[in-house]
């Protein structure tokens, strides 16, 4: 006996048994016959197929007529999978086949029952109106009048940035308002606190947002740093050549011209060979091709060696699982200012990649858009003017993503190692008292405003589209 499947032009497939069984339907309204063993196989392949068909309803197959049913069915359920792929992918072939392969795999280490697993598609958060005070008072010093800070409005900017001398309460704002963005959105946020001010406490994010604090490398990050976000050459190559110009554009990693070209290579040999890939394999990687072209090690070695002397990332975690919960990730003073700076760098680089590689966020009929996630860099001056490629990326492009960056230094001169629009990117900039450079704080503020001359509690803000004012926060 062998089973038959006509596939309609409308999707749906009528079944027949040795070519009599046709389900319905006159002859000239099936499309291409295909038969049962090509589609599903036979012996052992069969019979997978049927279990699975079997467990699928959780009862056995009572008939040919039921078994045609649950086939008919499991079509319509792919080609329902497929469309919404489609749909998602925005008329990208890329997008789509990096979708269609992704459904495929393997969803991590199984969780106990009690614990919380990252969020699927349906568990996305939707899109809603935010408004978020500034700070714990947030009125105009002015008018007395409340100012909010609507992040997801249409035409809004949801980014961040808060400044202020040290003691200025600018730690302490971004908490308050943080703590007000976690009642109204339930995306998660990654933080990078690089002095331990983001944890502990009422408004700490380990008690807001439920965050699991990790501190690298006594507890590595659980992220595939180097995770490519797709496949085939092309893939292969831009993953190479960005891991390249993220490492090779950090202050002292001793990359010339040369260097670069060699771990470019070696990157690509590494993620070749490694799936999950690890600095170490890549370090290993440029070993290798130096020993082949005769060259002694260099000032890029020795960048590798030193990175790789401690355990910074685990490959745990797919980015996509990774930044599903809440994480801060404590950068300790005692490490090294160039393996701090590349924690913050491979992860924004990830972050980017996959974020900004997804669908547009869902947006409401008021054209307010749903939030995916919030990364929050506090002492941020320690990264800004190192040109970071991933966060440069996060802030000019996720904002369609669903994407939200919070930036937490000490003065407006800390963005001039930034491009000139940098700070044009923000919804919101907030400083506090500080001894900023005239030119920077007239380039945002107006020539009203002196940083220099705040009282404790007041900062002057301004909101993207609005003129800027002074502002009584606490």
């Amino acid at each position: 006996m062998w089973i038959v499947v006509h596939a309609r032009y409308d999707g749906r497939p009528t079944w027949g048994r040795n070519a009599a069984l046709h389900g319905g339907g006159p002859v000239e309204q099936r499309g291409r016959t295909i038969r049962g063993d090509v589609l599903f196989g036979t012996g052992d392949v069969l019979a997978t197929w049927l279990s699975l068909l079997i467990e699928h309803e959780e009862r056995p197959i009572e008939s040919i007529a039921d078994l045609q049913r649950r086939v008919r069915d499991h079509w319509a359920r792919g080609m329902t999978m497929l469309s919404e792929l489609l749909e998602s992918s925005d008329g990208s072939a890329i997008n789509f086949w990096r979708r269609l392969a992704e459904t495929a795999l393997p969803s991590g280490r199984r969780r106990d029952d009690h614990e919380v697993g990252p969020p699927g598609p349906a568990d996305e958060p939707g899109p809603r109106p935010i408004a978020l005070p500034i700070g714990p008072r947030g009125v105009d010093a002015r008018t007395g009048e409340p100012v909010r800070f609507s992040p997801v409005a249409p035409g809004a900017s949801p980014h961040v940035a808060i400044m202020g001398g040290v003691g200025s309460g600018k730690t302490r704002t971004a908490l308050t308002m943080l703590g007000k963005l976690r009642e109204q959105t339930a995306a998660p946020v990654l933080a990078f606190d690089f002095e331990g001010d983001m944890v502990g406490g009422e408004a700490g994010l380990d008690v807001t947002f439920g965050a699991e604090l990790v501190a690298p490398p006594h507890t590595p990050v659980p992220l595939d740093v180097l995770a490519m976000g797709g496949t085939g050459e092309t893939a292969l190559k831009l993953a190479a050549q960005r891991l390249r110009d993220s490492l090779a554009t950090l202050k002292g990693a001793g990359f010339g011209a040369q260097q670069r070209d060699l771990l470019a290579e070696a990157a690509e040999r590494a993620l070749a060979a490694h799936r999950p890939c690890r600095l170490q394999d890549v370090r290993d990687a440029l070993l290798e091709v130096y020993r082949e072209r005769d060259r002694a090690p260099d000032g890029a070695v020795a960048t590798l060696n030193d990175l790789c002397r401690f355990d910074l990332f685990t490959p745990d975690l797919p980015p996509e699982e990774f930044f599903a919960r809440s994480r801060v990730v404590r950068i300790g003073q005692e490490l090294p200012d160039l393996v701090r700076t590349v924690v913050v760098t491979l992860t924004t680089d990830a972050l980017d990649r996959w974020l900004n590689g997804l669908s547009d966020s869902p947006v409401d009929g008021e054209g307010d858009r749903a939030l995916r996630i919030v990364a929050v860099i506090d002492e941020a001056h320690r990264v800004l003017g190192c040109k970071l490629t991933g966060l440069s990326n996060l802030v000019r492009l996720s904002r369609s993503k669903g994407g939200m960056i919070w930036l937490i230094s000490q003065s407006p001169d800390d963005f001039d190692g930034e491009d000139q629009d940098f700070l044009a990117e923000m919804g919101l900039v907030l400083a506090f008292a500080t001894n900023a450079a005239p030119g920077a704080t007239r380039r945002i503020f107006g020539t009203q405003a002196r940083l220099e001359q705040l009282p404790k509690g007041r900062a002057w803000a301004k909101l993207r589209g609005e003129p800027a004012r002074e502002v009584v926060v606490w």
